[in-house]
């Protein structure tokens, strides 16, 4: 891990059910997930997205003025490191970055069932959690199905801080995130269309 390149990946291997996903630990140094949650609670960029199945604060991390400090999630470096684990792990020829956008969930906001399939315009999708303090009872949990039925969870993935999961879009990547009870749930999600 570099100086301009954050993240580490090292130790995230792909699991090919429900569909073909990674998870990993420890991915960003302490002192950085610390200075981001302080600017996400800080900052007042965030603007509401309402959709039929979720309704969330986001922000585009590709057209703000990031804090020089963490420059590094967005640089040519992080975003190569992270295209080569997804050719490695993936076996694919590689992606275009589609886009880097900061997500916050807050008390009793919620994400149905969906699998973020649009024709091919997104292929793979990494999600960094930033949540310090976060415990069970605060929800927020990200779900993964066998189907678009709710009866047809299969594995569950705690939002714990410092942890991402990567996964590859399809017609079968359904998954959802359980409802936020007295939290605030951030993650920045990193998308990319296989070339």
């Amino acid at each position: 891990m570099s100086e301009t390149t954050c993240f580490d990946l090292e130790f995230a291997h792909v699991e090919q059910t429900p569909f073909p996903h990674f998870s990993t630990t420890s991915v960003l140094p302490d002192t950085i997930i610390a200075d981001i949650f302080e600017w996400f609670q800080d900052t007042q960029i965030w603007s509401l997205v309402e959709t039929d199945f979720y309704e969330q604060y986001e922000f585009s991390l590709l057209h703000i003025e990031i804090p020089d400090h963490l420059k590094c999630l967005v640089s040519d470096e992080t975003l190569h490191y992270i295209e080569e684990k997804y050719i490695q792990q993936f076996k694919i020829n590689g992606f275009t970055l589609v886009d880097v956008v900061a997500h916050k969930l807050v008390n009793e906001q919620k994400i149905g069932i969906h699998n973020d399939f649009i024709n091919g315009e997104e292929t793979h999708r990494l999600v960094l959690h930033i949540n310090p303090y976060w415990k069970d009872e605060n929800g927020g949990l990200l779900l993964l199905f066998k189907s678009s039925k709710p009866e047809d969870m299969f594995k569950i993935v705690k939002p714990v801080d410092n942890t991402v999961f990567g996964f590859e879009i399809s017609r079968n990547s359904h998954h959802a995130v359980s409802k936020i009870y007295d939290y605030t749930r951030y993650t920045i999600v990193y998308t990319f269309k296989q070339k």
